[in-house]
């Protein structure tokens, strides 16, 4: 059955999970530019491997193909399987389709007004083993870093680079990666932000992307960075958006860039915090704020390591551990949508959204009593819910069923109703 809807439809009860699982993604491959006709394996059917992969729990492609050779038509041999990995065109048309989708994922929540110039990305580094095998070099096969971008938005991720070599630095592969692959596709003459942790740093860098390309950084001071106060910035110390911040400063850095510094003090531990960014135009408070919520893609790197199992490259080509990463964003997108659509049907995590809520409130009492008063942002929006593993089970589970989704549901129920 072949079911045609975007994004934002809801899931059919009388599809296969399979079914609704792909459905965004229907027609996105064959409409690729990058498309071609392969009658051994066709993209959307390469597609679809590779996020199954994802979602097994093999732990090598050989294991994988044994465990899904029973289950589908057609299982590509071992050999035909690693040769797609290699493919630069199968992974400019996976790319393209992962972008795709990701311009269709509409917001989780609605973001406050005061963002509305901004696309607002958290990105990071995550760390993969290295392949089987993959060479020696001084003695020692170097694990693979991959470089990814998650729309605090919409919730989607965006692979932006692999590293080559040995361990490379996060500015180093930024720069080869480039500013248009840094503005993650989206239309000039919007902003582009990046929370990234000390890593990314670079004012001079950060002063050209800002002028040139419209790419601002927020970031963490390092301690011995010197920055020497040109101007203390005004704010609204009434406004409880500000809540926490105790200094709001126009810096010089070493290279002689100006940049901002914001020096916040977190509420429930009482920590200070200093960062620096090239964002003018948005209250200090929103500039903790942002950081804060860098956190999520942390949890997401959790989830590829820990719920999917994906800890090491599946193949020595920088080609395929490119895919590999980029298969990782699709199945991860894919899954955000159809919790979605399962939320819809009021089958979601309740438990760990009323934890969530319990643990919030807690923190609001206890930072009261110390007359430490959290900002509006940390208390009005909340942050979303992990990705829960019991989901990932039932996939597993039932993933090559061709049972309708609708009587499938109360086993996700009695494993959502669990502790």
């Amino acid at each position: 059955m072949k079911i045609f809807f975007r994004a934002s439809m809801p899931l059919l009860s009388n599809a296969s999970i399979t079914d609704n699982f792909f459905a965004p993604i229907s027609g996105l491959a064959e409409s690729s530019p990058f498309a071609r006709a392969c009658p051994g394996l066709s993209d959307t059917a390469c597609l679809k491997l590779g996020v199954t992969r994802v979602l097994s729990d093999a732990s090598s492609g050989r294991g994988f193909l044994q465990q899904i050779g029973i289950s589908i038509e057609d299982c590509p041999r071992h050999s035909s399987f690693f040769e797609t990995l290699k493919s630069k065109r199968r992974l400019s048309v996976l790319n393209n389709v992962n972008v795709r989708l990701a311009s269709l994922m509409k917001p989780a929540a609605e973001m406050p007004d005061l963002f509305k110039d901004y696309a607002l990305f958290a990105a990071d580094g995550h760390w993969h083993a290295a392949a089987t095998h993959d060479a020696h070099i001084d003695e020692k096969r170097w694990a693979v870093g991959h470089f990814y971008a998650y729309d605090m938005r919409s919730e989607a991720l965006l692979h932006i680079t692999a590293t080559e070599g040995k361990k490379e630095h996060d500015m180093h592969a930024l720069k080869r990666a480039g500013a248009e692959q840094l503005r993650l596709n989206i239309k000039k003459g919007r902003k582009v932000l990046l929370v990234w942790d000390r890593a990314g740093i670079d004012f001079r860098l950060w002063h050209d992307w800002k002028h040139q390309n419209g790419i601002y950084f927020i970031s963490r001071t390092k301690e011995n960075m010197r920055l020497d106060v040109i101007a203390r910035i005004p704010f609204d110390q009434s406004d409880e958006l500000n809540h926490g911040i105790i200094a709001d400063e126009l810096v010089s850095t070493s290279q002689h860039v100006s940049v901002r510094r914001v020096t916040y003090r977190e509420p429930v531990k009482g920590e200070i915090f200093e960062y620096i960014t090239t964002v003018m135009d948005l209250p200090p408070g929103a500039i903790a704020w942002l950081y804060k919520r860098r956190w999520e893609i942390e949890k997401i790197f959790d989830q590829i390591k820990n719920k999917f199992g994906e800890t090491k490259a599946w193949a020595s080509s920088l080609n395929a551990k490119s895919m590999q990463a980029t298969f990782l964003c699709l199945t991860r997108n894919l899954t955000v949508l159809f919790e979605r659509g399962l939320a819809e049907q009021g089958i979601e995590d309740v438990a760990g959204r009323k934890r969530q809520e319990s643990r919030l409130q807690k923190q609001v009492e206890f930072t009261s009593k110390l007359l430490r008063p959290m900002s509006t942002l940390l208390t009005k929006v909340l942050r979303p819910l992990v990705r829960s593993v019991k989901l990932i089970r039932w996939f597993r589970v039932h993933w090559f069923s061709a049972a309708p989704l609708r009587d499938l549901l109360d086993h996700l129920r009695r494993l959502y109703a669990t502790l």
